[in-house]
C-alpha cells in the first residue's frame, strides 16, 4: 500500500475512546516514561536514525524521535489515526520528518516498500517500535509471526522495541476492580481487558515475547516496566501537574528496578538484531 495523504472523515468511536485514555494522567505518563526509557536505550545508535513505528496510530510514540531529529515512518491501518499523526507533526514543526503509511502488520510488501526510496532498502530501519499492538492480534502464533516481520524490518544492530500490558498487573487490576474472585480468574486467563481500549486482548508474558525476539534473530538486552504505581491510584484522574511531574520521575526510576518492573502495568522489551 502507498502512503495515505487524503483527509479522512474523522476518528472512529473506538479511536476517540483510545484518545481519551491517552490524555488521562496515566495515559500521558505511559508515553512520557516510554519516551525517556527509549531515549536512553537508543542513545548509542547516534543521530539521524531511521525509525519505524508499526501500528503507531496517532504517532505519540514516534513524535519524540522526530523532535530529536530522527526520520520517522508511522505505519497504521487507520487513515484517521494517521491524519492525527500528521497533524501532530505539523503542529510540532517536524512534519518533514514524519511519514505515514496506511497498512497492517501482515502486509509484508508494505513493510518492504517503506524503505525502497532510501539507501539500503528493506530492513534498513535503525529503530522499530511496536507498542500496544501485539495484544490485539488473533493468537500467540500470529504474534510470533509479527515479531519476525518486525525484526526483519530492522538493520543488523538495530533496536526493536515492543510493549504490551503485563499479565501480573492484570491480576492486580482485576482484584481492585471486581474483587478476589476476579483475581483468581485472571491468574490463568488467556485473555484480559486491555487498559487502553477496554476490549479483551491476548495476555502476553514478556518471557513469551523475549523467546519470539530471540527466535527471530535478536539479542534481548533491555527490559523495563512502565507504570508501576500510577494505575493503582484511585484518584489518578485528579492529580495536578506538580503531582504528575513527581509521578513521572518516580515511574522512570522504578521502570528499571526489578521488583517494581515485574508487576508494572506494561512490560517494555528491546531486542537488538544480530
Amino acid at each position: 500500500m502507498e502512503p495515505t495523504e487524503n483527509s479522512p472523515a474523522g476518528p472512529s468511536p473506538e479511536d476517540r475512546a483510545w484518545a481519551l485514555w491517552q490524555d488521562s494522567p496515566w495515559g500521558r505518563l505511559r508515553y512520557h516514561v516510554v519516551a525517556r526509557v527509549l531515549a536512553s536505550w537508543t542513545a548509542e545508535l547516534g543521530a539521524g536514525l531511521r525509525v519505524l513505528d508499526a501500528g503507531g496510530g496517532d504517532g505519540r510514540d514516534a513524535l519524540p524521535f522526530a523532535l530529536a531529529g530522527h526520520d520517522v515512518t508511522v505505519l497504521d491501518r487507520s487513515p484517521e489515526m494517521l491524519a492525527l499523526a500528521r497533524a501532530a507533526a505539523t503542529a510540532a514543526g517536524v512534519v518533514d520528518r514524519v511519514h505515514t503509511v496506511n497498512a497492517d502488520l501482515e502486509d509484508l510488501a508494505a513493510l518492504a516498500a517503506l524503505t525502497r526510496h532510501r539507501e539500503g532498502g528493506s530492513g534498513s530501519f535503525d529503530v522499530v517500535l511496536c507498542h500496544d499492538v501485539l495484544q490485539h492480534r488473533s493468537s500467540h502464533q500470529q504474534v510470533r509471526a509479527d515479531v519476525a516481520a518486525l525484526v526483519s524490518s530492522a538493520r543488523p544492530g538495530g533496536l526493536v522495541s515492543l510493549l504490551a500490558p503485563n499479565p501480573p498487573a492484570d491480576v492486580v487490576a482485576a482484584v481492585l476492580r471486581d474483587g478476589p474472585a476476579a483475581g483468581w480468574v485472571a491468574v490463568d486467563a488467556e485473555r484480559a481487558t486491555d487498559p487502553g481500549t477496554g476490549h479483551t486482548a491476548l495476555r502476553l508474558a514478556p518471557e513469551f515475547v523475549e523467546d519470539a525476539l530471540t527466535e527471530a534473530g535478536c539479542e534481548v538486552g533491555d527490559r523495563a516496566g512502565v507504570l508501576a504505581v500510577t494505575t493503582l491510584l484511585e484518584e489518578a484522574e485528579r492529580v495536578d501537574d506538580r503531582v504528575a511531574a513527581d509521578l513521572e520521575e518516580l515511574e522512570v526510576e522504578l521502570s528499571g528496578r526489578v521488583p517494581f518492573a515485574g508487576t508494572a502495568r506494561y512490560w517494555l522489551l528491546a531486542g537488538r538484531r544480530r
